[in-house]
């Protein structure tokens, strides 16, 4: 990708975000947007703001150079075999839902499986195995199947577009969604455009249980 519109055009692309709900998130125009793609802006002072909402480095969103993640991984969607940088436990939707609580007790026999994590992490990350199609995005990226393990950071503070794990009130279960602010409102998106229902409003009523920082897709 040689150019500021490309790169743009492929961080959005792999977010899973139009135009508008990537300026919503960047707290810019929507032809801000448009117009870095279509190669009419190539030095916006924006920059830093598009890059944030993006969760990519602003330099390697500038000029190409560096890593395209603060953590050097491809952190949007880590499809290769991990790598051994520590092991984290797999846990249950229902675990992972109530892992404040439960993280400091915790044994090794209490997860399901102890697996590898592909990046850099924080001493409480977790994994979860994926279930159910409402993260799955046809034709698009990220997209997320039933079956392909997350690795989930609790100790990095969710921002507009994370993909979040997050414990809904009145439920057991956490669920898998993407975070997004709007007009001073908190949603979970479902990737999948035929999810019903795909916006769920969380100001007040739900606890977010960690970021995903990584995805393996087992053989």
């Amino acid at each position: 990708m040689k150019t500021i519109a490309e790169r743009l055009k492929d961080a959005r692309e792999k977010c899973g975000l139009t135009q508008p709900q990537l300026a919503a998130g960047a707290g810019v125009s929507a032809g801000t947007i448009g117009n870095i793609e279509a190669g009419t802006r190539k030095n916006p002072r924006e920059l830093l703001a598009i890059a944030k909402a993006l969760g990519v480095l602003p330099q390697w969103l500038r000029d190409g150079s560096g890593p395209r993640y603060p953590d050097g991984a491809d952190n949007a969607n880590i499809s290769e075999g991990p790598s051994i940088k520590g092991h984290v436990p797999l846990l249950t939707s229902v675990q992972a839902g109530e892992w404040a609580e439960i993280a400091g007790s915790f044994s090794r026999d209490d997860a399901l499986d102890w697996l590898p994590c592909p990046v850099n992490h924080g001493p409480r990350t977790f994994c979860l195995e994926v279930e159910g199609e409402s993260m799955r995005n046809p034709g698009a990226k990220p997209s997320y199947d039933p079956g392909d393990v997350i690795f989930v950071d609790p100790d990095r503070c969710e921002k507009p577009l994370d993909r979040v794990v997050a414990r809904l009130e009145g439920q057991g279960k956490a669920t898998f969604k993407q975070y997004l602010e709007e007009d001073g409102r908190k949603l979970l998106k479902a990737l999948n455009p035929d999810w019903k229902p795909r916006y769920i409003e969380i100001n007040g009523n739900a606890v977010i249980c960690g970021v995903v920082i990584g995805k393996w897709v087992p053989e």
